[in-house]
């Protein structure tokens, strides 16, 4: 779906050109065709915009799609409107020598070149981010998982209620995982693969037990959560 939409705003933009192609090749004046100018302007409103335009479908189509595209449609919306209204002047006014427009032009791509880097960088940096995110909050959801798959293991009200009570306590937990919380994040994940082992053995009083750990040691690590902090 996000790719059908990339193409289908590609498309629109490739038949937006075309369009004003037409209409400004039956506006311009003949002799306006013969001038350095002209094709100076042509050039940086549409074939320039259009291998953005691609460049920016291909670079969308990489990491987060959302984020990509926010970026991706800020910068190279503001550089078709700024390459088009400049080609327009440059097309239709009577501006004969070359040079002054070649040097603004320039401008204007060095400052998108320079805006394209920034935003490149800052969408990269939020990606990172957001991955670093989801992984340090991955442990927290795994271990309540692993603990809501004890419940149907046993049919003892008491430990069903306790198994329960445990896993509210850690669906409130912290959510951030830290490098310094591995040790006892393995202890956590450990008493919990024991909790799972006496409920296949049938040990009520074992799991009882262990789940009391599991609880001890959750608020331990919550605690260095926010020392951590």
């Amino acid at each position: 779906m996000k790719k059908t939409g990339r193409y289908l705003v590609l498309t629109a933009f490739v038949l937006v050109c075309a369009l004003l192609n037409v209409i400004i090749f039956l506006t311009v004046k003949d002799a306006r065709l013969e001038t350095g100018v002209f094709w100076l302007g042509w050039s940086f409103a549409f074939p320039l915009n259009l291998l953005i335009a691609g460049a920016v479908c291909w670079w969308t189509s990489k990491g987060d799609g959302l984020i990509r595209m926010t970026v991706a449609q800020t910068v190279s919306y503001a550089a078709f409107v700024v390459y088009l209204v400049l080609g327009l002047i440059f097309m239709y006014l009577p501006i004969e020598k070359i040079v002054f427009p070649l040097i603004l032009e320039l401008i204007v791509t060095v400052v998108y070149v320079v805006a394209i880097m920034y935003f490149v960088y800052g969408a990269s940096y939020i990606e990172k981010n957001q991955k670093e995110t989801k992984a340090k909050v991955l442990y927290i959801r795994m271990l309540q998982a692993d603990v809501d798959d004890c419940l149907p293991k046993t049919a003892d009200a008491g430990v069903v209620a306790a198994l329960k009570d445990l896993s509210e306590s850690i669906r409130f937990s912290d959510p951030m995982s830290h490098p310094a919380l591995g040790g006892v994040e393995s202890e956590l994940s450990a008493t919990v693969a024991a909790i799972s082992a006496a409920l296949d053995g049938g040990d009520n009083a074992k799991a009882t037990e262990l789940i009391g750990k599991t609880k001890a040691l959750l608020e331990s690590r919550n605690k260095r959560c926010i020392m951590l902090k």
